[in-house]
């Protein structure tokens, strides 16, 4: 989780960001994450869908780069929530 994939351009870099992105989603389904909206958001930018925008590839990037970034985010957000108390009921 700590490789930052610094040997790769930033598209491979980003794919593997994705792949790990990818496996915290999975994560988050089957554990108490119920936010129904934010799973799909993260679905959204996770996984490819059925009919691209073939035109706008840097919008797809910047998908992906949000999802991965938000896969990074998400955990320290809720760890800290924990810390302070202030995590919401997320059923």
């Amino acid at each position: 989780m700590k490789d930052s994939f610094p040997e790769f351009h930033n598209d491979d870099a980003l794919w593997g960001y994705m792949i790990r992105a990818e496996r915290q989603y999975r994560i988050w389904q089957h554990n108490d994450i119920k936010d129904v909206p934010f799973l799909r958001l993260m679905a959204m930018g996770v996984y490819d869908w059925e009919d691209p925008d073939k035109e706008l590839q840097q919008a797809t990037r910047a998908i992906r780069y949000s999802a991965a970034l938000t896969s990074r985010m998400f955990p320290r957000i809720l760890s800290t929530e924990e810390k302070v108390g202030l995590r919401p009921d997320l059923s």
